[in-house]
């Protein structure tokens, strides 16, 4: 059994920072160490004292006992985070409805002795509620705790080999599990900080996906074997220039988008104090606002490819203690290289470089929504300077690259351009002529990809936006027989043909208005509640079905289909993606093809569409004494395989417990 000897905090030492890394490789996880290794090299640069927990250390009283030594270690200003790789899991009870007090399923994360007989019953997972306790504990010690989880809790399957689900993929007795999950909540102590991690204000979150959601390990570009998704692209954000400065929200704003674009499923969130600047407690509350530095050259801001900044971004040059709505000047982007943009300050009163007073900053006036990578290939081809020069010129791309996962890889052949997904899989049959018809042409779905990545990465409101999660979705698979299977809402395999019920429950008090749109293989997004375009109006308890046929009202569901000229091949994903508000809002531009224009005013909400469809995002918060529309955003997504199902096997739509 390890030792753990953490130098402990004393009164009246500098802040001091530390990491307890754990890795637990079980099961088919390969890259579980690697990630480790990764995540200590990216934080042992910033100053962390790192400890790992892997292999016989990453036990299930292994990682009690480190994570003990943390709490012990800690002391008030220090800054603390714990780090997990490996397998999460789920036990449901397998009754129609819980006993009262008791949980539907306890979550669990697995330690490397997981399949070794344990303390309480013939079970050693790390249960959900142990790690809040001992979160709680550590909390205690110190405001400043980041806690960052690369593992899902539901078991799923995986689109292809080069996709390995961080979830335990066999079922779990429900008795074993719960009585061990009893045992361990009596044997806990009191609980000395706060009562859930959820609400936990010292604790920042980061996790993997969504709670029943799965978290992958991949192979991506620059490694030399699978890495945790979540953690390949964390440590390529932290590494990069100007890190520092980010805040955990925007951070968040960066790392979706790099991981989503590699499997469309995983969805990573950030939960607790986000707009703290990473690894402090500082808070910032404006999002997007960066320091100016200033040379002979003129005015620049640092960090163009991490921040996203494109040419044409507009900014307004605040002095230190400003108003915002009363800048020094104006400015815009007017170049982007070597990881710098260059401001061209507009206004004949405009200041001189050295005239700007040091602590400047610039606020977003008017940006890029996050430009999607593309990796252009091979570097060395005579047309690639030309193509890239058309695809810079969409507002929703950018050109990756090549140790960079990427939304779409276009490849230069002899025989004209061919465009592949995130997977490699082909995005069509033939090579595309590498013409101006033809570069707009692919232009055009590239945007259209990159628009579709946008929808699927919709996020609920906050603040004053935010809506209550009560409306309920139920998503099931309608057989032929009329029965229904019921779907999980990430990674269930679905055919050709399928028909999907979707059931909305309003558990709300009050009125819901919901819009669902299916964001298909190539990138199309369709509007599904077209009978109503300011979303289907729903009166408190009230139930409502896509789609019940008029007339008979047959049950007819939402049918699946692969598209007429997609290359066959791997299973592809498709998303149904609801928005549930609190007033009517229409938003059928969502669904919209081609070129957008901006629309003018609308609620944030609506905003936000003209965001996703033009690729720009107008950064000031429009004054209005109008209450904000309050929205919640929900998804499914599933894997669309070419066949048709072929026997009553194939009706096993999900591979959950």
């Amino acid at each position: 059994m390890p030792s753990w000897r953490l130098r402990r905090a004393s009164r009246g030492a500098g802040m001091r920072k530390r990491a307890l890394l754990i890795g637990c490789r079980t099961g088919a996880l390969r890259g579980v160490d690697a990630d480790v290794a990764l995540m200590a090299d990216t934080l042992t640069p910033l100053g962390f004292e790192v400890t790992r927990a892997t292999g016989p250390r990453a036990t299930r009283r292994g990682i009690i006992d480190a994570y003990r030594a943390l709490i012990d270690a800690t002391g008030a200003g220090d800054a603390a985070v714990v780090y997990y790789s490996g397998h999460g899991g789920q036990a449901r009870d397998p009754g129609s409805a819980p006993a009262p007090g008791q949980p539907a399923r306890i979550q669990y994360l697995c330690p490397t002795d997981i399949d070794e007989p344990g303390p309480h019953g013939a079970f050693r997972g790390l249960f959900a509620d142990e790690l809040s306790a001992l979160q709680d504990d550590l909390s205690a010690r110190t405001e400043n705790v980041t806690t960052v989880i690369d593992s899902c809790h539901s078991a799923r399957m995986a689109r292809t080999a080069r996709q390995v689900p961080k979830a335990r993929t066999e079922g779990r007795d429900w008795a074993t599990v719960h009585a061990a999950w009893r045992a361990a909540v009596r044997a806990a102590p009191p609980r000395s900080g706060c009562t859930a991690a959820e609400s936990n204000p010292s604790v920042v979150r980061l996790v993997a996906c969504e709670p029943d959601a799965s978290a992958y390990e991949v192979q991506l570009p620059g490694f030399d074997g699978p890495r945790g998704l979540l953690t390949a692209s964390l440590a390529r954000l932290l590494r990069a220039p100007g890190a520092s400065r980010l805040t955990w929200r925007t951070l968040l704003g960066l790392l979706r988008p790099a991981v989503l674009d590699v499997v469309p499923f995983q969805r990573p969130e950030v939960e607790g104090p986000a707009d703290r600047i990473l690894f402090e407690t500082t808070e910032q509350r404006a999002t997007g606002v960066l320091p100016v530095a200033a040379d002979r050259d003129g005015a620049r801001l640092d960090g163009a490819e991490l921040f996203g900044i494109a040419v044409g971004d507009q900014y307004a040059l605040v002095p230190p203690g400003g108003d915002p709505e009363r800048p020094l000047a104006l400015a815009v982007v007017d170049r982007a290289e070597a990881g710098t943009a260059r401001l061209r300050l507009q206004g004949e009163a405009a200041p001189g470089p050295h005239q700007i007073p040091p602590g400047t900053e610039a606020h977003p006036r008017h940006v890029s929504l996050g430009r999607r990578p593309v990796l252009l290939r091979p570097a060395e081809h005579p047309d690639r300077a030309h193509v890239a020069a058309r695809l810079r010129a969409c507002a929703h791309l950018r050109i990756a690259r090549s140790d960079e996962p990427a939304l779409a890889a276009l490849t230069l052949t002899s025989d004209g351009l061919r465009l592949a997904d995130s997977d490699g899989e082909p995005l069509s049959a033939g090579a595309t002529p590498a013409t101006d018809a033809g570069l707009d042409s692919l232009t055009q779905d590239l945007r259209q990809l990159a628009r579709a990545a946008h929808v699927r990465a919709l996020a609920s409101g906050t603040g004053p936006a935010a809506l209550p999660d009560d409306v309920a979705f139920h998503y099931a698979l309608l057989c032929a027989d009329g029965t229904q299977l019921p779907l999980d809402r990430s990674g269930a395999h679905v055919f050709h043909g399928d028909e999907i019920v979707v059931s909305i429950h309003n558990r709300a008090a009050e009125r819901r208005h919901v819009s669902v749109f299916d964001v298909g293989l190539r990138g199309a997004v369709t509007q599904l509640t077209t009978t109503e375009p300011a979303g289907v109006g729903l009166d408190p308890d009230a139930h409502y079905e896509l789609f019940r046929l008029p007339g008979s009202h047959r049950l007819a569901g939402i049918e699946l289909y692969w598209p007429d000229g997609l290359p066959r091949g791997a299973p592809r994903p498709e998303t149904l993606v609801a928005v549930v508000t609190d007033r009517p809002q229409d938003l059928t531009r969502l669904a919209q093809r081609g070129i957008a224009r901006r629309g003018p005013g609308g609620s944030a909400l609506q905003r936000l569409v003209d965001d996703v469809l033009t690729g720009v995002r107008d950064a000031r918060v429009p004054q209005t004494a109008e209450p904000p529309v309050r929205y919640r955003v929900t998804r499914c997504d599933v894997l669309l395989h070419h066949g048709r199902r072929t026997g009553p096997s194939d009706h096993a739509p999900h591979a959950g417990r």
